[in-house]
């Protein structure tokens, strides 16, 4: 048990975890069987491909949360919204990383979040099946990786900072003002990162593994679970902009806390209010 002393409302909380847990390994093991040679794989847009795959995690994540809570409803990527009834929300990404995962590069996630019945993240489930990674949250109860508590980094000073960096693949009209701050960023800290996989960066800031993290254009899904977890384990997120919101636009800095003012400033420097 990860959570000890929980009320009722919290061990409801738990049991949806630990099925968000099973769940997302279930749809791991589908992936990690498929013949990478033998995988489908069709244009949503630029730069933006699904598989057969995401889909069939998608399914198989929703069939199993459902039969559990058949009040609950629904998110996806692939599947959009599900409507059943008067519960929480369920969001889910099945594949966060669909170009690692075809490459066989194992830095690819399964994202699951849940919002209570008041739309407030509640819980979140981030998996990578080929590094048998498992990151949990519940909200006010900290973070895990394996069953172990993780924190945030104590890093307060920009020099000492790695920080992963994520290009906007699918929005090239932004690339000038990234890349600018993209050399901003590394010509002021120890060194850059780029793994492909939002969901894995925000658990990366979460256990310490970096420092701070920023990407332009993300969708809720892609960054639901991991925002909780992050956030349990000391860190903190935000938009761009006050005048942005974050699950809308997109646009996401991520940090340990100490760091995060910093980064907003490097962004408003080069890329304004």
């Amino acid at each position: 048990m990860l959570y000890k002393n929980t009320h009722e409302a919290e061990r409801n909380l738990l049991v949806k975890l630990d099925s968000a847990i099973t769940a997302g390994q279930g749809a791991g093991r589908l992936l990690l069987d498929k013949d990478s040679s033998k995988i489908i794989i069709e244009s949503k847009g630029m730069n933006d491909i699904v598989t057969e795959m995401d889909s069939a995690s998608e399914r198989f994540i929703i069939e199993y949360l459902k039969t559990r809570f058949p009040n609950d409803n629904f998110f996806g990527e692939e599947l959009g919204e599900t409507n059943n009834g008067e519960g929480g929300r369920w969001i889910i990404d099945p594949i966060d990383g669909t170009e690692n995962y075809i490459r066989n590069i194992p830095d690819y996630t399964i994202s699951i979040g849940y919002e209570d019945t008041n739309g407030v993240l509640a819980l979140g489930v981030v998996y990578n099946p080929s590094q048998g990674e498992v990151f949990s949250a519940i909200r006010g109860h900290g973070s895990f990786l394996n069953g172990k508590p993780i924190q945030v980094s104590s890093v307060k000073e920009p020099s000492l900072a790695l920080s992963i960096v994520s290009p906007p693949m699918r929005m090239h009209d932004k690339a000038p003002d990234y890349f600018k701050l993209m050399e901003a960023v590394f010509l002021q800290t120890r060194d850059v990162r780029r793994f492909g996989s939002a969901a894995q960066d925000l658990c990366y800031v979460a256990c310490g593994r970096a420092d701070a993290f920023y990407e332009m254009g993300l969708h809720y899904y892609d960054i639901a679970a991991g925002m909780i977890i992050l956030s349990e384990a000391g860190g903190r997120s935000s938009a761009f902009r006050e005048s942005e919101i974050l699950i809308k636009d997109g646009n996401i800095v991520a940090t340990n806390g100490f760091l995060h003012n910093w980064y907003l400033q490097q962004i408003h420097d080069i890329m304004g209010e």
